[in-house]
Formats: structure tokens, C-alpha cells, sequence
């Protein structure tokens, strides 16, 4: 991994950062900090989750270079890990959550620019989780905010999205991660109902990563489009 990739990589997780800056704080503060639905989080908590979940992906990095043996969260972990995260910024301050949320980002972007970058690619614990705690976490944050109807910008959402996809095309990254990427755009898009934005990555992400045809089959956020995998894998 070059140093250029290594830059890609921080440049994601800034724009991320730019862009939960955008769309949590274009909201009513009280809005943002009421809850959602009956007993839901609000956006406030939405901010600290994910703020919370790029700190665990510091520690991982942090981890790695103490030589200790990093594995990723498994799935039936995930809500027994995010129930202990959410307690701890429950009663913070829309204020003090702006600045966990930079202070973590730099936190992260500081990890990776002081990581072994082989390590990186060898170990999918660091690199897809850096894009799964960062950029594709907040992706799905944003449709879920997006649904609850709160005022969120989708316009600033949808260029987040195509945005982080630029920049995956243009860095130096594998092709079965630039592939991921792509592939998670459009199930961003999919999900947010835009279906024909959501055809033509697809293609692109089947031709440089095959074995995500059968992987679609699964996908809850593709049910629309499942009935034309088979002939978008084709293209």
C-alpha cells in the first residue's frame, strides 16, 4: 500500500466526518436531540454511536501495533456491543459530542497515518472496518434518519455517498475493496430509493468483484433490484 492510498484512506474519513458535521448540525437542536420514534434514539445518540464505533476502530489500530491479534465484531456481537457503547454519552451535550466526534476522527486518521500498511491490507479487521465504523456506518445512519423524517438534507446525503465513491475509484485500493465500496453505494442508493443510480454501480461492482452476485441474493437492501441480478452480472 502506497502512501497515496494511505492518504485516500484519511481523506474517506475526513469527508465523513465533514459530512455528519453537515447533516447532524443543519437539524433543529431539538430535534436532534428528541427521540426519534416511542423509545428511540434521537440524532444526538445516532452522532455519539458513531463517533463511539470509531473509537473501537482506533483501539483496533492501537492494538495492531502492540502486536496483539485483532478479529473483528461478529454479528451477534453487534447489539450487545452497542447497547455497552450507548450508555456512556447518554447525558452529554450536543457540544461535548461535536468534539468526542472530531476528537475520535483525529484519533483514527492518526492511526492510520502511523499504521503498517501491509498490515492493513493484510487484515481485514483494519481496512474493512475502517470503512465499516466510518464511512459505510454512517451511510446507514443517515438512511435510517433520512426514513424517521426529521428534516435531514438528503441532497448533502446523496453527495456524501457518491462522494466517498469518487474517491474509492480514484484511490489505489484493491479491487475487491474499491468493489465493496461500490457495492455499498448502491445499496445506499437502493435503500434510499433511487434504483436506477443504483443499477450501473452494481455492474461495475460484479465486474471487478464476481462473487458479490451470490452475496446480493442475501441482501435485504436489494430486495427491489434481486429479480435483475442475474442480468445486471451479465452487463
Amino acid at each position: 500500500m502506497t502512501d497515496e492510498l494511505r492518504s485516500s484512506l484519511i481523506r474517506i474519513l475526513e469527508a465523513t466526518r465533514q459530512a455528519e458535521r453537515d447533516v447532524f448540525g443543519a437539524l433543529d437542536p431539538a430535534v436532534r436531540g428528541a427521540p426519534l420514534r416511542e423509545a428511540d434514539w434521537s440524532a444526538k445518540d445516532h452522532q455519539a454511536h458513531l463517533t463511539l464505533w470509531k473509537a473501537r476502530q482506533a483501539d483496533r489500530f492501537a492494538a495492531a501495533r502492540r502486536g496483539e491479534t485483532i478479529r473483528r465484531t461478529e454479528e451477534d456481537e453487534t447489539d450487545a456491543v452497542n447497547a455497552e457503547l450507548h450508555v456512556t454519552p447518554a447525558d452529554w451535550s450536543w457540544e461535548a459530542i461535536v468534539r468526542e466526534a472530531d476528537a475520535e476522527t483525529r484519533r483514527l486518521a492518526e492511526a492510520l497515518a502511523a499504521s503498517d500498511l501491509q498490515q492493513v491490507l493484510a487484515d481485514p479487521a483494519l481496512l474493512d472496518n475502517t470503512f465499516g465504523n466510518g464511512a459505510y456506518h454512517a451511510q446507514q445512519h443517515f438512511s435510517w434518519l433520512l426514513a424517521a423524517d426529521i428534516g435531514v438534507d438528503e441532497d448533502r446525503v446523496l453527495a456524501f455517498g457518491e462522494e466517498i465513491e469518487r474517491m474509492v475509484r480514484d484511490s489505489a485500493l484493491p479491487d475487491r475493496d474499491r468493489a465493496t465500496a461500490i457495492y455499498n453505494t448502491a445499496c445506499f442508493l437502493a435503500v434510499m430509493g433511487h434504483p436506477d443510480r443504483a443499477r450501473p454501480r452494481l455492474r461495475d461492482a460484479f465486474a471487478l468483484r464476481p462473487d458479490l452476485v451470490d452475496w446480493v441474493r442475501q441482501d435485504g437492501d436489494l430486495v427491489a433490484l434481486r429479480e435483475e441480478i442475474d442480468a445486471l452480472a451479465a452487463q
